[in-house]
This record gives C-alpha cells, structure tokens and sequence, in this order.
C-alpha cells in the first residue's frame, strides 16, 4: 500500500495510442480529474502522435509527447486499444514500446488498463509479475510475458508496483482501489457514490462473475426479472411479485427462467444474495448477522446454510483468506 499522503498533486500519465478503447481511457479520467481530488491529481495525456482517432472514432488532439523522462513519483497507465496484439509491430506502438522499455522503470506506478497490459509485456516490465487482463486476450499475454504469472480469475491485481486490469469497467475498480490507496477509502466510497457505482468491487472477483452469467439469452422479460434481482438482491424478492412485474403467471415464469438461464429462479436468488454476501464480507466490517440481514437471509444461520450450498467455505474463512490475500 502507498503510505503517504503527497504534499504535491499526483502526476499521472495516460499512453494514447491508435485505436483507442474510449473508456478505458476515459474510466481513469474520470477518476482522477474528479472534484474529490482536486488538485491532488494532475493528468497528462501522452502519445507518439499529437492527433489518434479512437476505437469508437472519436478523435482526440492536442495529445502531450512522450516525455524524455518521467518526473520522480509518476503513475504511468498504458490504456488499451482495439485489436492492440494485431497491431502491436506499428510504427507509432513500437515507438511507444521503446519509449517505455526505456523510462517505465522510473515510475512510481505502472498500470495496464485491458490490452495495455500486453504493451507493459512487450515492454519487458512483467517479468516474474503477477498480472491480468481482458479475458480474450489470456493466452496472448502468457505468450508474450512468459515469465509473467498471468492471472484469470480476478478483474484487476497488484504485484508491487504494476498493476492490470481485466478492462472496460474494471478500470474503474482498479483507479478506486488506488485512490482508496493512496487517498482513503472513504474518498474512494464519496467518488464511487458520485459516479453512482453499485458496488465497488476488490479485485478478486472473476472476470466472468455471476452477475454477467446466464444473460446470453434473448428472452427480455428474464433480463428484466435479472435486472431487478441485481439491482437489489438483498430485497425478499416472492416469485408472485416478479411474475408480476413482468406480466406473467408464477407457472411461466419459473418455466421460462429455468429454459433461458439453466437455473430455477429460486436458485437464481440464493446465489445473487450469496453473491452480495461475498462482496460485504471484502469490503465491509459488517458483522455477519449485519450481512444477513442485509442480504435477505433470515438470520446468520440461514447465511450459513445458504452459503454453504454455493461456496467451498465458510463466511467466516472466506473474509479472513481474503484480508490474508490483500495483505501480500
């Protein structure tokens, strides 16, 4: 964990290049150039051209060059691009590639946002690292760091002072985590609040994590009844009511859920509560009655019982492995 408090703003340096994915840059710009940081953050946009067009093409100038040298203290985030593995041999990326073979050691930070991570391997800086990014891009990443431990079972990790992200919206976990770093959490909860974030995650969730599942189908009203148990798992949700607020008779419903989700929907709801648990057993002190009660269960023991049928462990041994694995 960074320690201390900087008396001077925090100079952060974003690598654009070609392609451009607009919200994995615009994730930690968010982030950093929010009021809650003002003057505590100071952010340069960095490129081997002054002018890329992004991903979405959207054009984006006045770009900074890449500096000689990064001043003492910096955080470098290298933002990920579309296609950036087909395209890594271009003239303006292998530029940049040199440019941070060169510096990148001088930084304080380094962070790969998605595909960025692969500049941070081309680079030479993974060695022996512990990393991640988007799940796609998995065996590429090993290919290119085989030195690297490459993670795919967390959204975004630390090893020392190189960070990764799996990309698109876990860069904004990752930025929370280093503004709870290195700010406080309790700045970290008042930005995640003003972006009106629902849950701030820690990093070891799974890229593919429950609440992504057992959406790849077309049935709307499903989606719907999903949507509202996500939005508020911690609520005791009656089959009468979703089938309500959906238009369909209890008997539909359940049939429909099971054929597009492979799950019965009372299934379904004990996991998202489960879910929700896990998330308050990372990132609260909440006592365990306090979980249940905002996770819908009855009491601690119907906590237990539940989470007992879905997780290797126990509520309680999960929350300490968990501290165990933030500490290293």
């Amino acid at each position: 964990m960074i320690d201390e408090i900087m008396n001077t703003p925090v100079q952060i340096y974003m690598l654009v290049l070609p392609r451009v994915h607009l919200l994995d840059l615009a994730a930690p710009a968010q982030i950093f150039a929010h009021e809650a940081l003002q003057g505590q953050a100071e952010l340069h946009y960095i490129s081997p051209s002054e002018q890329q067009g992004s991903h979405q093409g959207l054009k984006l100038a006045d770009l900074e060059p890449l500096p000689e040298q990064l001043p003492e203290n910096s955080w470098l985030l290298l933002i990920g691009t579309s296609r950036l593995s087909q395209h890594i041999s271009e003239p303006e990326y292998q530029k940049a590639i040199s440019w941070l073979h060169r510096t990148g050691e001088s930084a304080a930070l380094v962070a790969g946002i998605c595909s960025g991570t692969l500049l941070a391997a081309r680079a030479g800086l993974l060695e022996g690292k512990r990393c991640t990014t988007h799940h796609e891009l998995i065996e590429i990443l090993r290919e290119m760091a085989p030195r690297a431990k490459v993670q795919e079972d967390c959204i975004f990790i630390r090893d020392e002072r190189v960070w990764s992200s799996a990309g698109i919206t876990t860069g904004l976990d990752l930025c929370l985590q280093l503004v709870s770093d290195f700010w406080g959490h309790d700045k970290a909860l008042s930005i995640a609040r003003g972006l009106v974030l629902y849950q701030r995650r820690s990093g070891h969730e799974q890229q593919l994590s429950f609440w992504l599942n057992h959406r790849n189908h077309i049935h709307s009203r499903v989606h719907k009844v999903q949507d509202m148990i996500m939005s508020a798992p911690g609520h005791t949700w009656t089959l009468s009511e979703l089938a309500a607020k959906v238009h369909l008779s209890e008997r539909h419903l359940s049939r429909l859920f099971s054929q597009a989700t492979g799950h019965n929907l009372q299934d379904y709801l004990q996991q998202a509560r489960v879910e929700l648990a896990r998330q308050l057993l990372e990132q609260t002190r909440l006592s365990l009655d306090e979980i249940a009660e905002r996770c819908g269960f009855q009491a601690e023991r119907s906590l237990r019982r539940t989470w007992s049928r879905w997780m290797p462990d126990t509520p309680s041994t999960y929350r300490r492995s968990n501290m165990d694995a933030a500490i290293q």
